[in-house]
C-alpha cells in the first residue's frame, strides 16, 4: 500500500512542480486551455494502472470446490488510464474476457467505473465498477456483481452503494455481498 501511495504521490508532486515551474497557473490574458488540460491530466491518473496476475483472495486462501486456492494464478489484468482488460483463465470451459473502457476514476472512493466493450465475453455495453483496496501489502480488486446487466448508464453504476456490495476488511468473503451471488473473495493483483 505504501509503495502504491508513495509512487502515486511522487508522480503528482512532480507533475505539480512541472506545471508551476512552467507558469501554468500564472494569470494571463490569453487562453487558459493549457491550465485546464493540466488539471484534467492530474484528475485522470489511475493509481492502480499496471499489468497484473490475478489470484483468489489472500495468499493463504484455501479455495473450495469452485475456486482455486490463493497460490494459483486465475487470470490476468492490464489496467491503464483508459481500459481495464481482464482475462479469466478456465481450463474446463475456456478463457473469458472483459474489456472495460474507463469512464471515471474516483480515487477517494477507490473505484473505477467502466463500460464494457462489444468484444467482451459478456456484459457488452453495460456499465460496472471495480473497487480496489490495499491489505497486507497487496492490491485487491472487487468487481461489480450487483446486476451489471441492468446498468445501462454510468449513473446507474455510480448509484450503487459500494459498501452494500463489498467489504474491504473481509478479503476472502467480502466481495459480491447482497448481489444475488454467494459472497466471494476479492481478487489479489500482483504485478507481472
Amino acid at each position: 500500500m505504501k509503495k502504491i501511495n508513495n509512487s502515486f504521490t511522487t508522480i503528482l508532486v512532480l507533475i505539480a512542480i512541472s506545471l508551476f515551474n512552467t507558469g501554468c497557473f500564472e494569470p494571463s490574458s490569453g487562453n487558459s486551455d493549457e491550465n485546464v488540460l493540466g488539471l484534467v491530466a492530474l484528475s485522470t491518473m489511475n493509481p492502480i494502472a499496471g499489468n497484473y496476475s490475478a489470484y483468489n483472495g489472500t495468499p493463504d486462501f484455501p479455495g473450495d470446490s469452485y475456486s482455486a486456492d490463493g497460490s494459483q494464478i486465475t487470470g490476468e489484468l492490464a489496467i491503464s488510464n483508459t481500459l481495464v482488460a481482464q482475462t479469466f483463465i478456465d481450463a474446463t470451459y475456456g478463457n473469458s474476457y472483459l474489456y472495460g473502457i474507463i469512464k471515471e476514476i474516483n480515487v477517494a472512493k477507490q473505484v473505477v467505473y467502466v463500460q464494457f466493450r462489444a468484444d467482451s465475453s459478456y456484459s457488452q455495453g453495460d456499465f460496472a465498477w471495480y473497487r480496489w483496496t490495499n491489505n497486507g501489502g497487496y492490491l485487491y480488486l472487487c468487481p461489480d456483481l450487483s446486476g451489471v446487466s441492468s446498468q445501462t448508464t454510468l449513473a446507474s453504476a455510480k448509484a450503487d452503494d459500494l459498501d452494500t456490495y463489498s467489504d474491504p476488511t473481509n478479503i476472502n468473503a467480502g466481495c459480491g455481498l447482497n448481489s444475488g451471488f454467494s459472497p466471494t473473495f476479492w481478487t489479489r493483483l500482483q504485478k507481472n
